[in-house]
């Protein structure tokens, strides 16, 4: 579906397919002022010498404006009413006021208070904190994905460390054009569905809702009723040495980093959840659909659109570690063909569907504490930490998500060759021991099986 222009330079256009999913589950919370899974970036950052005569918030600023024009869909906007996304051709006025209202410099707090009462924005937002040289990127995910934000931060420290001011105003007129295409149409899904189609898509997100969705999963505190707190990480980064002599064990093995984690996962589960009659473990991992996807939409040029969609490897109790390890290599060979995109269209919309019928501000008897998995691989392979000979410098990286619910999100990545493991949780319901707790399980588990002694 293509921008309709309903007035001179004012374009409207459906939420659709996965924009709608994410917009859903990212409102759930609107009426306490909270955004769930809303996404984050923290890095803290070095400037080089040919900064020394200019602010560093001034730089930045620019930075920021200059990555809205190459990325107007940071300046999207939805009518809530009608969940229609709206963009407006600016000119230097309106991006001005975009910037003032987008760009915050932080003099009193950190990245971990900013996220513990991350708000439901309207448009992304980028933090400065000077007293900690960070800067803290949120955005909704509707809007944007995981390796889409490692992209689009990698265009943002290079417009930094090239010092590149903002574009003329004559510029935008037709950056329209540069809003990529949603995931549906960016890979061509037919809108044709068939008696078979449809079969296939229902039968998919059944079995997603029943194994997923209302999993259970781990102890959390309180109960049914217990209102959600903020939005709370916690990290465990492993150092070089320990990092490549766990890459090397799974390479013999012929086994991925992600898929040794996904295993001690699962044997973590298994063995902290308070349901002994658990015999399944799935997790929904992210799965990055710009492998597949056809020029131009899978460059860096097309990092502001969600590019992403989820899949649920399952093992069961009493699986060996082996075994585990090589069912989640199996289970992602092979799976995208042309049956899975003709039916990707129906499943989504069957899954916004599913997903918006279930009644707002109603708990669940047994609300879901699963443990989802989502990995970002190696980090400097879409973001690298130097930019500009040394202009910039990355020191370190962080990524994650606001969760309001029991659940929690674990994800998987790799920043100057140190392995980071990081969970997402709400504090209503995991408290830092429990969390820290958890997280040394996996490490154990990690270290028995793969025999490589995890130091921190």
């Amino acid at each position: 579906m293509n921008w309709s222009e309903v007035s001179p330079g004012v374009f409207s256009k459906e939420l659709d397919g996965v924009e709608k999913i994410y917009h859903h589950v990212s409102q759930i919370f609107k009426p306490i002022g909270r955004e769930h899974w809303g996404l984050y970036c923290a890095c803290t950052f070095e400037l080089g010498p040919r900064f020394s005569q200019k602010n560093t918030a001034t730089a930045l600023r620019d930075a920021w404006k200059a990555l809205r024009y190459d990325f107007p869909a940071l300046a999207v906007t939805l009518d809530g009413v009608h969940a229609r996304k709206t963009y407006t051709v600016p000119d230097a006025s309106s991006v001005e006021k975009w910037a003032d209202e987008s760009f915050v410099v932080d003099w009193t707090t950190d990245p971990d208070g900013v996220l513990a009462s991350y708000p439901v924005r309207d448009t992304p937002s980028m933090y400065f904190f000077p007293e900690l040289s960070q800067i803290l990127f949120l955005c909704s995910h509707w809007r944007i994905d995981g390796l889409g934000t490692c992209l689009l931060m990698d265009r943002f420290f290079s417009l930094l460390a090239a010092n590149t001011p903002s574009p003329s105003p004559e510029s935008w007129a037709n950056d329209i054009t540069k809003i990529s295409p949603t995931l549906e149409d960016a890979i061509k899904a037919p809108t044709l569905e068939t008696p078979e189609v449809q079969e296939l898509a229902r039968k998919h997100i059944e079995d997603h809702h029943k194994n997923v969705v209302h999993a259970g999963g781990l102890r959390y505190l309180g109960d049914a009723t217990t209102p959600p707190g903020s939005p709370a990480r916690s990290t465990v980064t492993f150092n070089e040495t320990t990092t490549a002599s766990l890459i090397a064990a799974c390479k013999q093995r012929s086994i991925s980093v992600t898929s040794a984690v996904y295993a001690a996962l699962a044997n973590a589960v298994f063995a902290l959840s308070p349901d002994a009659s658990l015999e399944k473990y799935a997790a929904v991992m992210s799965i990055n659909m710009r492998t597949y996807m056809p020029a131009p939409y899978n460059g860096k040029d097309h990092a502001v659109q969600v590019y992403v969609m989820g899949r649920s490897p399952t093992v069961e109790r009493g699986s060996s570690f082996a075994e585990m390890t090589a069912q989640f290599m199996d289970y992602n060979k092979g799976w995208y063909n042309d049956e899975f995109r003709s039916a990707y269209r129906m499943a989504t919309r069957h899954h916004y569907e599913t997903l918006s019928r279930r009644p707002k501000g109603a708990a669940p008897l047994n609300p879901p504490s699963s443990v989802t998995l989502s990995s970002l691989g190696i980090i400097e392979k879409n973001m690298p930490s130097q930019y500009g000979g040394g202009a910039v410098k990355l020191t370190d990286f962080h990524f994650g998500v606001s969760m309001m619910t029991r659940q929690m999100l674990l994800y998987v990545w790799t920043f100057e060759n140190k392995l980071s493991l990081s969970v997402n949780y709400n504090d209503a319901y995991h408290d830092v021991s429990s969390i820290k707790s958890f997280l040394e399980y996996i490490r154990q588990i990690l270290k028995n099986e793969i025999g490589v002694s995890l130091e921190l």
